[in-house]
């Protein structure tokens, strides 16, 4: 497994179990203690981990086998709690979705390590539609930037 003691997110993503269970609730879901237990595994976690990674973190806590987690994962997407974005790899990483509306944000993977941080929000003046031909309507936004992280580069 790859060390990420020094890879730090630029937005935060540190919910306590309040705020856990506050989001649950308000997207209507009921707040289970393992719901709860990937919330804040994920919100301790200073970038997007892929699925393996966030088990790992999650079973420190939880008892909790890899459909349990993929079942959740799905939940929490489909709820607006989270959200998922490809990895240069092929694999899906997960962050928490911006409280309070859908400002998306981009994010960082390193080409190297692998480690995907996320980016602060977009500027809201990025108006992706005026790009696009008549007709079209956005459905999804999904910005990754690709390079050489600064403890890779140092190494």
């Amino acid at each position: 497994m790859t060390d990420t003691t020094q890879h730090r997110a630029s937005i935060p993503h540190s919910p306590a179990e309040p705020d856990a269970r506050a989001r649950l609730e308000h997207a209507g879901l009921e707040a289970t203690p393992r719901r709860i237990a990937v919330l804040e595994a994920l919100a301790a976690l200073p970038h997007a981990p892929a699925a393996q990674e966030l088990l790992d973190a999650v079973r420190r806590t939880t008892r909790m086998d890899k459909v349990t987690l993929y079942r959740t994962l799905d939940l929490l997407v489909e709820a607006g709690i989270l959200q998922r974005h490809s990895g240069a790899d092929g694999a899906f990483r997960h962050c928490m979705a911006p409280a309070g509306g859908n400002a998306p944000h981009g994010h960082f993977q390193c080409t190297r390590c692998g480690v995907m941080t996320c980016l602060p929000p977009l500027p809201a003046t990025l108006d992706a539609a005026a790009l696009l031909p008549a007709g079209v309507t956005v459905e999804h936004v999904e910005v990754r930037l690709d390079g050489v992280c600064g403890r890779c580069s140092k190494s």
